[in-house]
């Protein structure tokens, strides 16, 4: 079986990812090919009234005529503000929320922190094995889910195989799934904005599979006229198929998928639209609609195939405190490798799960949003961002639902930058300009280059980065540009990257002049 990836996804999906080019500065201000002619001053006074005329003229385009700016950019180090515009102003910051909820759970939870899944079995009163010298276990088998945001396919195909290795074969109750480490609620605050099967808005549970997500593969028929393949991963009784792509010869052809509640926990996928005669295979994934039947169910289907056969059905309850025994056990790589998730691909799902990880292991089980909140709360109350100066209701920042100033985020970057326990973990989880992540695309050419680790956010009328500048042998720049009411996120886009080269040639002006 084939690992599942589940899915990368921002707030708007794949527009982090195939970033446009970058639009011509219409601002009146030097823009990047035109920074090497007039490279900054030597002088530390005249550098710095440089620097401001530059971010000046490029705040003055026409790209945020009537947008609401905060910016902060300060030295790492010394904390001493470089450039400010509004930087007290509370503004929506999208997914620079994750920078908050990232740093906060590597600080609290730390970067070696892993999810325990585990398969338990009921201990026979008489004692001995919970797996008879036959291979059956007597009552049910228990899964017990801990809120692992990386769990997939692959990994129960490897507790299956732990489970064949120790000689299971039948099991004469059902499979019970615990998700009790998260509460029963499942669509993160604010996630009700919006009613849409997208990937993105996948729901959260202590008991989640493959990003609480299903992959549709659709491929073309062999004539124009005949049904496309359609293909279901992971194959699951919880997932049921509905309707059908028609293969097109020519003309507009677009592949529907959505998704919908059965009535019984199943997801209902249902397809519909064309598909080009000879392309290439299509892709989609979408939201399922109850996290732990679909893994309960995906899990027995797995068993199956394994060999253990399984006679009652699947529930979800919590498990017994005591009399059971640990039958095969799974370790989510660390936090530390998972926050990668929030900060260069911008996983809303993963946001959401940890964000409630932590509410569980800081604030006592089960694990709420409201107490990951708090625990974040803690933690931004110790570098003096009160509760009441900030409005945060999800950990990935999708919707309309948070506010943070550029003072705010640019403290928290600082902090963490400064933290020697979590700093290697923390500046490894941004997207490095030009490279991967979601700034794979962006700056590329430019000074910025690769000297830039920064978090993107996008929203209908909303883009920021923050994050961190460098250079060679210099002090690097802590910096946070949040835009609201943009005309264009892609024009928003293009300004914050001319930003961020006027940053890094600020600090070394002969970068400049090597690009």
């Amino acid at each position: 079986m084939l690992r599942h990836s589940f899915p990368l996804i921002c707030a708007l999906c794949a527009t982090s990812f195939t970033v446009a080019a970058q639009p011509a500065n219409d601002s009146g201000a030097a823009g990047p090919r035109s920074l090497a002619s007039s490279p900054p001053p030597a002088n530390p006074t005249e550098r710095s009234a440089w620097l401001k005329a530059r971010l000046d003229g490029i705040l003055t385009s026409p790209a945020l005529a009537g947008a609401k700016v905060s910016i902060m950019v300060l030295d790492a180090e010394s904390g001493k503000a470089v450039y400010i515009r509004n930087e007290k102003n509370g503004l929506n910051a999208a997914s620079n929320v994750k920078l908050v909820t990232s740093a906060a759970a590597l600080a609290l939870l730390g970067p070696e922190f892993r999810w325990k899944t585990a398969v338990l079995g009921l201990v026979p009163a008489e004692g001995g094995r919970a797996v008879n010298p036959a291979g059956e276990l007597q009552g049910d088998l228990f899964l017990r889910a801990a809120g692992d945001p990386t769990l997939t396919t692959q990994d129960l195909a490897e507790l299956a195989s732990e489970l064949g290795a120790i000689g299971l074969r039948r099991v004469h109750g059902g499979l019970l799934v615990d998700a009790s480490a998260f509460d029963s609620a499942t669509v993160g605050p604010s996630y009700d904005e919006k009613d849409e099967s997208a990937a993105f808005r996948a729901p959260s549970s202590a008991a989640s599979l493959n990003g609480n997500a299903v992959a549709v593969t659709i491929t073309p028929g062999p004539s124009a006229g005949a049904p496309a393949r359609v293909v279901l991963d992971p194959p699951s009784a919880n997932l049921v198929l509905a309707g059908r792509v028609i293969t097109a010869a020519k003309g507009p052809a677009a592949p529907i998928v959505q998704t919908s509640d059965v009535g019984n926990g199943q997801t209902r996928v249902i397809v519909s639209g064309r598909i080009l005669l000879g392309s290439e295979p299509r892709i989609l994934l979408r939201r399922i609609v109850q996290p732990d039947l679909f893994l309960g169910q995906t899990f027995k289907q797995i068993l199956q195939k394994r060999g253990i056969t399984i006679d009652k059905p699947v529930r979800v309850a919590a498990a017994p405190k005591d009399g059971l025994r640990t039958l095969a056990t799974h370790d989510s790589p660390t936090l530390a490798v998972v926050v990668h998730e929030l900060g260069k691909r911008s996983n809303n799902f993963v946001a959401e799960q940890v964000l409630r990880t932590l509410g569980g292991e800081v604030m006592g089980r089960p694990g709420t949003w409201q107490k990951g909140l708090d625990a974040v709360a803690r933690y931004l109350e110790g570098m003096g961002i009160g509760k009441g100066s900030y409005t945060m209701r999800n950990g990935s920042g999708l919707y309309d639902s948070n506010r943070f100033s550029a003072e705010q985020i640019a403290t928290v970057v600082r902090s963490a930058m400064r933290d020697f326990r979590i700093s290697g973990e923390f500046l490894a989880s941004l997207a490095v300009s030009g490279a991967d992540g979601t700034l794979a695309n962006r700056m590329t050419g430019s000074a910025a280059e690769r000297y830039v680790r920064a978090k993107t956010g996008t929203l209908a009328k909303v883009s920021c980065l923050s994050g961190v500048a460098g250079a060679p042998g210099q002090k690097p720049l802590v910096f946070s540009l949040l835009m609201n009411d943009v005309r264009s996120p892609v024009e928003a886009r293009g300004l914050q990257d001319q930003i961020t080269e006027l940053l890094v040639g600020f600090l070394d002006p002969t970068l400049l002049g090597k690009r």
